[in-house]
Order: structure tokens, then C-alpha cells, then sequence
């Protein structure tokens, strides 16, 4: 090949163009041949990098599932146990606001029953005073058709039927 390039470049076979031609035909093939085979090589080379991109991203991703996975979880535990105790010192709660309402119900009752005894001996008092007052308005009045203790055993008798 050097020989024919030497000859090429001899000012004596100038005229042998072929010579030149089949020479300059033989470096561009073998450039064009080093040229693909460096461009086969780097495109392996991108390919590999590239896989090994994948490579670390399907890591990567892998990582941050479990990672997720794990915090999700934390919280879902934490989470679970706030609501537990939220349940019970809700239920505390309830439960010494039922405890105050059953008190005060009672302490209500207590009062209602104190106030309807108190009215119903206030209305037994004025029965027995209007009868008084009829029975001194009466001429035949006397102590013995006095109408007291008529009136006073109705009225313990209406008394203990609505007590009862």
C-alpha cells in the first residue's frame, strides 16, 4: 500500500491516475471501516451506559418503594394508635358526662318531687282554709259538722294515689 502511495506521489507516474485512484479508494475504505467500528464501539458503550442508568433508576425506584412503604406504614401505626386513645379518653369522657347527667337527673327529680309535694300541701292548705271559711260562714256550724277532718282525709287520700 505504501508503495503504491509512494509511486502516487512520484512526479514520474502522474499518469498512472488508476494507481491514485485504487490508493485514495483504499484509505477512505479503510477510514470509513475505523470510523464504524468506533461508532459500533461507542454505540455498544452508549447501550451500556444506558443499561447501567436503567440499572441504578429500578434501584433507585426499588429504594424509594420500600422506603414509602416503611414511612406509610409508621404512620398508619401511629396513626391507628391515636385513635385508640382517642377512643378512650372519649369514652372517659362519656362516661363522666353520663356519670354528671344521671347526677343531676336525679338531683332534678329530687327537686320536681320537693316542688310537687310542697304545691300539693300548699293546695291542701288553701282547701282547708276556704273550707273553714265556708264552715264559719255557715250558721250550723259547730265543732262537731266541722268539715276539717273530712276535708284533711281527702286530701291525704289524693295525696297517697298521686305519690303512688
Amino acid at each position: 500500500m505504501l508503495a503504491l502511495l509512494a509511486q502516487a506521489a512520484s512526479p514520474d507516474t502522474w499518469y498512472d491516475g488508476w494507481q491514485l485512484a485504487v490508493v485514495t479508494f483504499t484509505a477512505l475504505t479503510i477510514v470509513v471501516g475505523w470510523l464504524h467500528r468506533q461508532s459500533k464501539s461507542d454505540r455498544a458503550e452508549m447501550k451500556a451506559d444506558i443499561r447501567g442508568v436503567e440499572d441504578r433508576l429500578t434501584a433507585n425506584i426499588t429504594d424509594l418503594k420500600t422506603e414509602l412503604k416503611t414511612d406509610i406504614a409508621r404512620v398508619d401505626d401511629r396513626l391507628t394508635a391515636s385513635i385508640a386513645d382517642l377512643r378512650t379518653e372519649l369514652k372517659a369522657d362519656i362516661t363522666g358526662v353520663e356519670a354528671r347527667l344521671a347526677t343531676d337527673i336525679a338531683e332534678v327529680r329530687d327537686d320536681l318531687k320537693d316542688l310537687k309535694d310542697r304545691l300539693f300541701d300548699d293546695a291542701l292548705g288553701q282547701i282547708a282554709r276556704y273550707q273553714w271559711q265556708l264552715a264559719a260562714t255557715t250558721p250550723s256550724a259547730t265543732s262537731e259538722d266541722s268539715p276539717e277532718p273530712t276535708a284533711l282525709a281527702e286530701a291525704s287520700t289524693i295525696k297517697e294515689g298521686i305519690t303512688q
